[in-house]
């Protein structure tokens, strides 16, 4: 099992390596690479009629523009686009001294001009080219000028070609000459989009097929020529290449390495043996440049033995496994004989930056059994043979890597940096600057860091360069495990050994539950449909049972709906990018814990945690069929809204569906979440939206059915539906058009309402102030009639695609709920069309009057509270109702008091409880840093039950029915005597 909160982490990173620079003011919208060759002038906006192209047989730039001679002459281009850079190539003789440089100057209008001054370059032969290069424009740049300065032609350098909107030429972290042995040399690109490559064998990178691309710094253990090149494309595909660079390094040491072995395994000539392994070479992009490799041919471990008369001391395996399947380490092992082996324990760690979902890994044993003379490296992976392939085998004439230590220190924290090979050099690079430096003693740290680290010795393989993250920060809220630090529980996960246990104990309690027994397939009351008298109409139904009404399942049995909502991690991701120093610490997104990423901002902790309790990488699909299984032993029959729908399907328990008209966004409104089913064509439109998700679901007996969606505003409507306009608010325009109707002039109107409008098209865009009976009796017909038109649209369009299952409402807001103005018509009008009301009813205690009201006046239909749930703030989460629990197990009384109160009610149907998982201690992500972070799970962030909690709730989900029933009294904890 990987310790991914080791300081020890990851490989230093392609865009690390290769800083970009921001784009001047800000990023253009659109820019278009132009490459303009000279050889006329139809791609020049404007030019001195002076001017001259010459032709040059032989030369690079074969067109050149040629001074006549006058001063002010110049060239203008007009960007297609905008302009964010250029590069103008010019040659020279090179006996010109000085040269007369032209100026260059850019506009946004082509009127007002801002003089620039360029990066000038200069190459000597037989004549010197000079490649003049700036970029970083403002967003709204779009011409160039170039002015030619003084008279005459002699000392002004001809241009050959100009390129806009293309890469800048690659600069080298280090200028060429003479560098300590091991140096790393980094390629730095100009701007985002550049792709770097380079050659050492003399050849032109623009060109040559030997040529390399860049992910990682370049060691110099000897003589180097390094040309490179940087490559850009615009939108349309338009590529243009950079002016190439050339750096020739030496070392100060000719160190002669030590006896040992450094195998690209291109072949298999310095193995002694091998089994199961072939060598492969397609997409060496992927692997570093990598054209020989090894992997396996089957799923079984591939073996390769390597054998030396003198003995072994230190190996580092190179290796790269495809991301999104389980890292299974390379073993090593090693013997004096052959015949007897023994595991030599690796360390593992991320060794590059990921190329097409392939992760590259060390493996480094930096002290080898004495005597060790035979060496085995298997290749482990069960899931595919081709994962892992192994890139490189270095034994004996292997660096250590660094290994990190951080101390706290007065502000911050000291960090020292060391390597296990005695003599080694080491070299850091702080916050992706410029270069690495050499260290030298310990390292002052504030704030949140990043340190890419490597060590040398001279004549030995460089170590790879491992990045690590050290959080000197005094704003630390959330510890390794995702759990927050100003807390303190019994059971908190303090170290690896910790969270390793938690899988075991998970088997254990789980091991000792036992599912309700009288439950039929879909969690209804087993044979309850003979024994009242219900029917079996092969979908979830509501019935009168008695005097009270019913749901039954698709066989007729009673079914009390208790589900579960949120059954996925998503709630679990939060924000981490741009507040990196309140998590102590973060694995790396290139790393092994790739797959508990959302992008490259959010983070779930406890998927992470999953996997370092399991070793298999967990996915919302596999954590929704454990939840299932853990939701039937606790005692729930089904799983709630905001759950995958897609695995529903799979038949495990019941579940619920969302209409899809939150996704419209023609039908959404400015300031108020209400459905503005006024929009132009809203009914033709829900009708095709319908048609195309509703009849593959109609036949699926486990969906219990459709929720309309999710906390209407419609607190808001009176107030914020006068203010909106109808040029882009239709439901402002029909009020206007009744209003119109009503009143039939403007005059009458303004009467009723005090108002003093011109006419009622002025209506349409202004406010419209509420401050008459007449005014507010007005918006209570609107109201009513908002509410007729949407919710019987919606009714007829839903039944005429799904007549099957139950139309489940809308999920009230309390706020609703509670204002009688608001609920009564609601409940009248939403009762005429729905099969349920759904309240999202979180309470202390429950109002029985209100609920019997909203029952009665919506002509009798069921409620379902579809969502409540209550907290604790023991973990340093918020408790969703302030003060309703001070502990797990008083959080399991106020779920008995409320489940069994709600089951005594003749007149609800079910309950269902918030949410599977707590939410992320920082915040959910999608709200950013303000996001909910409750704790509302049944299992914390560590997926450790709440074990007191569940106790209470299976002690009242196991007796769902005969509360229901009225065979046993409703239980009541009466908090107010605690």
């Amino acid at each position: 099992m990987k310790k991914r909160f080791t300081l020890l982490l990851v490989f230093i990173l392609l865009l690390s390596l290769m800083p970009t620079l921001a784009i001047g003011d800000a990023k253009p919208p659109s820019y278009e690479i132009e490459i303009d060759d000279l050889q006329d002038w139809s791609q020049v906006y404007q030019h001195s009629g002076t001017l001259l192209l010459q032709t040059v047989p032989k030369a690079p730039d074969p067109t050149r523009v040629i001074r006549g001679g006058d001063a002010g002459e110049y060239i203008v281009y007009r960007a297609k686009g905008n302009l964010r850079s250029f590069s103008v190539y010019g040659s020279i003789a090179s006996t010109v001294n000085p040269v007369s440089h032209p100026s260059f100057a850019i506009s946004s209008d082509g009127k007002n001009y801002r003089t620039i001054v360029p990066d000038i370059h200069e190459d000597t032969g037989d004549s010197v080219a000079i490649d003049y290069e700036s970029r970083n424009f403002p967003a709204t740049t779009k011409f160039l000028k170039i002015s030619f300065a003084g008279t005459g032609t002699a000392s002004s350098p001809s241009i050959g070609k100009v390129v806009l909107n293309g890469p800048s030429s690659v600069e080298a972290s280090v200028p060429s000459g003479t560098v300590p042995f091991g140096s790393m040399i980094l390629l730095n690109r100009g701007s985002q989009g550049d792709t770097v490559y380079y050659t050492t064998d003399g050849s032109d990178p623009r060109f040559s097929l030997t040529r390399k691309f860049y992910s990682s710094p370049i060691p110099v253990t000897g003589k180097l020529l390094l040309k490179t090149t940087a490559v850009n494309h615009s939108g349309t595909g338009r590529s243009a290449a950079s002016r190439v660079s050339t750096y020739q390094y030496t070392t100060d040491t000719t160190a002669v390495p030590p006896d040992g072995l450094d195998d690209p395994l291109n072949n298999f000539k310095q193995l002694l043996s091998r089994a199961n392994v072939y060598e492969v070479g397609s997409t060496p992009g992927y692997f570093g440049n990598d054209a020989g490799r090894i992997t396996r041919t089957s799923t079984g471990p591939g073996i390769l033995v390597y054998h030396s008369d003198t003995d072994m001391h230190a190996v580092t395996v190179y290796g790269s496994y495809f991301t999104g399947l389980p890292i299974e380490d390379v073993r090593i092992s090693a013997s004096a004989d052959g015949n007897t082996y023994t595991d030599a324990k690796a360390e593992s760690y991320t060794a590059g930056y990921p190329s097409s979902n392939w992760q590259p890994y060390a493996f480094e044993v930096s002290a080898l059994p004495e005597h060790t003379q035979y060496l085995k490296v298997e290749l482990i992976g069960s899931a595919k043979s081709w994962s892992p392939q192994i890139t490189r085998v270095v034994i004996n004439r292997n660096t250590a890597s660094v290994h990190l230590q951080a101390f706290a220190a007065d502000q911050g924290k000291q960090v020292f940096l060391s390597s296990a090979t005695e003599g080694a050099r080491i070299y850091y690079r702080l916050n992706k600057g410029t270069d690495f430096l050499p260290y030298n003693g310990p390292i002052p740290l504030q704030g949140y860091n990043t340190l890419e680290a490597y060590a040398v010795k001279d004549g030995m393989v460089p170590s790879p360069i491992r990045k690590y993250a050290v959080n000197a920060s005094s704003d630390i809220e959330v510890d390794r495990y995702g759990q927050m630090t100003n807390a303190s529980w019994t059971g908190k996960v303090k170290s690896d050994e910790d969270l390793a246990k938690v899988a075991q104990d998970n088997a254990d309690y789980f091991g000792g539950l036992t599912a309700p027994s009288d439950r039929d397939p879909y969690g209804g009351l087993a044979g309850s449909a003979q024994k009242y008298g219900l029917k079996a109409t092969g979908y979830f139904d509501v019935q009168q049972m008695g005097s009270r009404k019913v749901m039954t399942t698709p066989n007729g049995d009673l079914y009390f709906s208790l589900a579960v909502n949120g059954v996925t991690p998503n709630e679990t991701y939060t924000q981490v990018a741009g507040r990196e120093e309140k998590f102590e610490q973060l694995p790396p997104y290139e790393g092994e814990y790739n797959f508990a990423y959302l992008g490259q901002d959010n983070f779930s902790f406890y998927m992470a945690n999953k996997y370092d309790e399991t070793g298999e990488i967990p996915t919302e699909h596999s954590v929704y069929m454990e939840a299932i299984d853990r939701l039937r032993e606790w005692g729930f029959n089904g799983v709630g809204n905001y759950s995958p729908e897609k695995y529903g399907e799979e038949g495990k328990l019941p579940y619920v569906r969302m209409l899809p008209l939150s996704g419209m966004s023609w039908a959404k409104l400015d300031g108020i979440s209400i459905f503005d089913i006024f929009a132009p064509n809203a009914e033709a439109k829900i009708d095709e939206a319908f048609s195309k998700t509703l009849p593959e679901h109609k036949d699926d007996k486990m969906l219990i059915g459709y929720f309309i969606d999710n906390e209407y505003d419609f607190q808001k409507f009176y107030s914020n539906v006068l203010n909106l306009k109808a040029s882009s608010a239709a439901i402002k325009g029909k009020l206007v058009q009744v209003l119109q109707t009503k009143y039939g002039s403007v005059d009458a109107f303004n009467a009723a309402w005090k108002t003093d409008f011109r006419s009622f098209d002025e209506m349409k865009e202004a406010p419209i102030p509420l401050k008459t009976s007449e005014a507010w009796a007005d918006m209570d017909d609107f109201y009513k009639l908002y509410l007729d038109t949407f919710f019987g649209t919606v009714s007829k369009l839903y039944r005429k695609y799904d007549p099957n299952h139950l139309l489940l409402g809308d999920r009230w807001i309390t706020t609703v709920f509670h204002n009688k103005k608001l609920m009564e018509p609601l409940a009248e009008i939403e009762g005429k069309y729905v099969d349920v009301i759904s309240i999202n009813y979180y309470t202390y205690s429950f109002e029985p009057d209100l609920l019997q009201d909203v029952y009665e006046k919506s002509g009798g239909r069921p409620i379902l509270f579809s969502e409540f749930g209550y907290g604790t703030s023991e973990e340093g989460l918020n408790p969703l109702l302030v003060n309703s629990a001070t502990n797990q197990f008083q959080r399991g009384m106020r779920y008995r008091n409320y489940v069994e109160e709600a089951a005594s009610l003749p007149y609800v149907v079910g309950a269902h409880v918030f949410n599977y998982v707590d939410q992320a201690g920082l915040g959910r992500y999608w709200q950013g840093v303000w996001g909910e972070h409750y704790n509302s799970g049944l299992v914390n962030v560590a997926d450790i039950p709440y074990k007191s909690y569940l106790q209470g709730v299976m002690d009242t989900n196991d007796d769902i029915y005969k509360i229901m029933l009225g065979e046993r009294p409703k239980f009541y904890y009466n908090f107010s005597s605690k």
